[in-house]
């Protein structure tokens, strides 16, 4: 304690292990810090004009205290000492009660050591970036104010790091680095104490830790240092595993290398192992860990993956199986009901003579040399049903009837096909009987029947086929799966089932397409006006289309639809055709009119008699019987629905459903869910960045709605001298139900606002990477992503991705790759255009240092290191140099596309236009596009800046989809700035 700063006033100071202590003080306050014990601390008074020092130890198991010095330490307090320490309150612990030693003592200021086994302020837990600290309260009280203060050593004193005030018990300390010593002090509210903890956090996770090679008798990894580059050393620890993947050996390594590598050598053959790294952080005695960082080392390779039944039959099912180290597996055994069904040496096998609709459990089981176990994977499996025979028709009462093949089984059900010989589906269902009545069939017309089982609501056999032509009395059979022929007696009338509404106008056609999706949405629509029509009815009524086709009339339409009766929904029960032709009749309707039993729409053609264009942009008019809507045309999809504020023309169709806005306090963004199915080719799930805030969804559309806090939903933020950018990225794949999945996705948004626009940004970074890419539509069909990245030396083997600085004497590499894994773009050539440098992250500054035009050099110190025009890469370098502001570098590219017929070569004289001039450059040529890089800082000394590992900043995603003919490349980016850019351009010439 140290009444009136005595020791600060007599230039005095106190330090612990060669850090001044003076600063982690409160005036009036006995000033008490808890260090580790078991550890030699150095303890150094200046006080007085004479400087004394001591090292000390305290053991925590007899606390026994060793103390060295040139004076010894006095065991009694003196007066002025016990004066101060009478002020404690009886509930207010002396942090130094027992074993207590005083190194100085006098009427201002005295110095001691000790310990207590009560400890007034406890570390309760701690993470990489946070402490939870906690105290006794001397007289709780909902008024009284705790005062806590946290400190961190910088140039060997503690510095006050933040402070502030609480009335709970404890505290929470948080935004803190890690591996990082700190002191966090509490001023109990009615006490004399100012009570200190020194401790530290944990350690980060270290970074991309992975196998780097690997042999039959040896793995090797590497790995990085947390981002902070915090640490005391690594712990590496090997697993080695059983053909179960249990840990049958743990083995330890202390790594305390710089060169983030290891080499596990002299492994037996079969070894299984796998490892985990952690960061330890040491501060005498303290010793923490990170989480462990797991790897599956070798045991992976010879691991059975993708296990799944690929077919199966009503006696038989089949597996496969992935090994992604064949080499390593002597055989493979299969079990089947716990008993071993054979082995095999390739990845698949048929398990056969079993029960129909049954399922089965067994195992596979990969060995290694002398069936030495490496891995085993069990399964359950099922076989089918064995499907119907005999299918006939009884012409007497017009009944099917058919013999099923699985017997015995409670679970198996018919399903049944009725359709006209032009696919023209008239009747499905399903039934559990073995017969079917099929009535008012018409004279003369082809019928198709298929009938198959499927058991427990999920295996179907194959279908039995059944083609038959009515007639009076005898018809026979065409075709048929099974059982012989018979004669057919039908007395048959197509309109007793299907009934046909002819309207005055014909499809058009993007509407004459049965499987798009604006034929499918004229469908429902077309359906549920029907429905309407027939409200009405005497029976519930329940519309199905059957076909939409050309009527015999030019310019006109047929629509055949069925009608069901709705209360039955155990089968489809046809309503009487007579009966709802007469109700129609008796509406009255204007424009409808029934003659010879074919409904008529009269009405007017709305979508082509107007003068205006009644749909917006992208999609199609569609009549409705009377009215008229608009759908989106096929690829494209409304996003009306979740766009702010609400559009004035619905629908509004945005290809793939994808779109953007970048609102003043909000960013919208969306995707269309069949688009995502299709493209990734089954059902999906969806993750919104860091999955903290689920993706919504509409019956159309993923969507999101984002703050600008990256802390709320993920949202990337990064920063540079002028702009802001926000990203949100919708992660996308097959749902877990998916056995394979070989696709995944990524959909990235992206809003950037200027710096002045975002008025209220925290920026805590006012340099970073800034790297664009472009997307460079070569034809129709083929898109090509163009991307330039900088380089540390000519192997090119590590690239910048975090602002840099370099000197004038250093030399940068420049990498232009066009990135495209299309077969049809291998002829696509690259040439560099121009490139130059500006001071901001603008390409089009007014100054400019141009170093490359026409692509020929305009700078003596460039150098090729390919041909420019004769590759999908172009690489070069440059000495480095400055511009007149002194700003950072921002470095820009015009680069063409050519194709294989084209001559991308450029023929350059000797003579070179004036060094590093400013100039303009034609960003008009067709496919033509411009690309960016930095900040890269020059000084005027040698930087020997080692490169950096940063991981990559920018997500780009491809996904390789099939059409008609040609392999494309869909890259999904949105970047939704245009008109806040065009607000901030006029800011900026203002």
């Amino acid at each position: 304690m140290s009444r009136d700063f005595a020791v600060e006033r007599q230039n005095g100071n106190i330090w612990l292990n060669g850090t001044a202590l003076t600063s982690i003080r409160t005036a009036g306050k006995l000033t008490s810090l808890t260090v580790s014990p078991a550890v030699e601390n150095k303890l150094t008074l200046q006080h007085e004009g004479s400087v004394q020092a001591w090292t000390l130890t305290i053991t925590p198991r007899t606390k026994f205290t060793k103390i060295r010095g040139q004076q010894k330490p006095l065991q009694h307090a003196t007066d002025a000492t016990q004066a101060v320490l009478q002020l404690l309150s009886p509930s207010e612990v002396f942090a130094c009660e027992n074993g207590t030693l005083f190194f100085h003592q006098d009427d201002n200021f005295f110095l001691a050591f000790g310990y207590s086994t009560r400890l007034p302020v406890r570390l309760e837990s701690r993470t990489a970036s946070m402490l939870l600290v906690s105290w006794v309260e001397s007289r709780p009280a909902a008024s009284d104010s705790h005062s806590v203060r946290l400190y961190h050593t910088e140039l060997r004193s503690y510095n006050a790091l933040s402070m502030d005030a609480t009335s709970r018990s404890h505290y929470r300390f948080t935004a803190l680095d890690s591996c990082s010593a700190y002191v966090a002090c509490v001023e109990i509210a009615g006490t004399h104490s100012f009570t200190c903890i020194s401790t530290i956090t944990d350690p980060d996770v270290p970074k991309d830790f992975e196998v780097s090679s690997w042999n039959s008798s040896s793995v090797s990894l590497a790995w990085d240092c947390p981002e902070n580059r915090k640490f005391s050393f690594f712990l590496l620890t090997a697993f080695y595993l059983n053909g179960t993947d249990h840990v049958t050996e743990e083995l330890p390594v202390w790594h305390k290398e710089d060169d983030f590598v290891f080499v596990l050598s002299d492994l037996q053959p079969c070894t299984r192992v796998k490892f985990g790294l952690q960061t330890v952080c040491q501060a005498g005695m303290e010793t923490r860990y990170s989480k462990m960082v797991l790897n599956d080392g070798n045991s992976v390779l010879s691991s059975i993956g993708a296990l799944l039944q690929t077919s199966f039959g009503p006696d038989n099912y089949t597996l496969s199986w992935e090994v992604r180290n064949t080499s390593s597996i002597s055989m493979f055994r299969v079990y089947h009901e716990g008993a071993l069904q054979g082995t095999t040496l390739i990845t698949n096998y048929t398990v056969g003579g079993l029960l129909p609709c049954h399922r089965y459990q067994g195992k596979v089981e990969a060995l290694c040399g002398d069936s030495v176990l490496m891995s085993a994977k069990t399964f359950t499996a099922h076989t089918g049903p064995r499907g119907v025979s005999e299918l006939r028709y009884r012409s007497n009462d017009s009944t099917a009837s058919w013999t099923p093949g699985t017997t015995h089984q409670s679970s198996v059900a018919f399903l049944y096909e009725l359709s006209l010989e032009n696919g023209v589906l008239l009747q499905r269902s399903h039934l559990t009987e073995t017969e079917m009545h099929l009535p008012g069939l018409e004279e003369g017309k082809t019928y198709v029947l298929d009938v198959w089982e499927k058991c427990d609501g999920h295996w179907e056999s194959e279908h039995s086929h059944l083609c038959f032509q009515g007639a009076n009395s005898s018809l026979q059979h065409l075709v048929r799966a099974a059982g012989p022929a018979q004669d057919l007696e039908l007395q048959l009338d197509i309109s007793s089932m299907v009934l046909t509404l002819v309207v005055p106008w014909s499809l058009p056609e993007d509407l004459q397409d049965d499987e798009s999706e604006p034929r499918a949405k004229m469908g429902k629509i077309v359906q549920n006006k029907l429905q309407e029509l027939l409200d009405g009815f005497d029976q519930p009524v329940r519309i199905e289309l059957a076909a939409l086709q050309p009527a015999d009339e030019p310019d006109k339409t047929e629509i055949l639809f069925t009608s069901f009766d709705a209360s039955r929904t155990e089968e489809d029960m046809l309503l009487p055709i007579e009966d709802q032709l007469d109700y129609i009749r008796s509406l009255n309707t204007t424009n409808i009119t029934v003659t010879d039993g074919i409904i008529y729409w009269d009405g007017p053609d709305l979508c082509a008699s107007s003068t205006q264009t009644l749909c917006p942009r992208y999609s199609l008019c569609i009549n409705t019987l009377g009215s008229y809507t608009c759908v989106c045309q096929h690829g494209y999809y409304d996003v009306s629905s979740v766009m702010e504020p609400p559009v004035s023309s619905s629908p509004a169709c945005n290809e793939k459903g994808l779109f953007s806005q970048c609102l003043d306090k909000v960013m919208i963004g969306g995707i269309s869910k069949s688009y995502l199915t299709s493209s990734i080719g089954g059902k999906v799930d969806v993750k919104l960045n860091d999955g903290r805030c689920t993706a919504d969804e509409s019956e159309m559309l993923y969507y999101f709605r984002t703050s600008r806090k990256a802390s709320e939903c993920g949202t990337e933020r990064r920063v540079n001298k002028t702009h802001i950018e926000f990203q949100n990225t919708l992660t996308v794949t097959l749902t877990k139900e998916q056995t394979i999945s070989r696709r995944d996705l990524k959909v990235v948004w992206k809003c950037v606002y200027p710096r002045h626009y975002v008025r209220n940004a925290q920026v805590s970074v006012d340099m970073e990477w800034l790297s664009s890419f472009s997307l460079v539509e070569f034809n129709s069909s083929l898109q090509l992503v163009l991307t330039m990245s900088l380089y540390s030396d000519e192997s090119y083997a590590y690239s910048y991705r975090d602002a840099i600085a370099l000197g004038p004497e250093d030399t940068l590499f420049f990498q232009l790759l066009l990135q495209t894994n299309n077969s049809f773009a291998s002829d696509v050539l690259l040439q560099v255009e121009s490139c130059w440098a500006t001071e901001s992250t603008d390409p089009h500054h007014k100054v400019q240092a141009l170093f490359l035009q026409d692509g020929c050099p305009v700078d003596n110190t460039f150098q090729w290191l390919s041909v420019n025009g004769r590759e999908q890469k172009s690489r070069f370098s440059i000495q480095m140099f400055t511009m007149p502001k002194g700003f950072p570098l921002y470095f820009h590219c015009l680069a063409n596309i050519c194709g294989h017929e084209e001559d991308c070569r450029k023929v350059c004289s000797s003579q070179q236009r004036t060094k590093r001039t400013a100039g303009q450059m034609d960003t008009k040529r067709k496919r033509a596009a411009v690309v960016s890089a930095g900040p890269l800082v020059v000084s005027r000394v040698k930087s020997g800046v080692q490169p950096s590992y940063w991981a990559e900043h920018l997500t780009m995603i491809s996904i390789v989809v099939g059409s008609i003919g040609i392999l494309g490349i869909t890259v999904l980016s949105v970047s939704a700035s245009k008109a806040i850019m065009t607000y901030y351009e006029r800011l900026r010439l203002q």
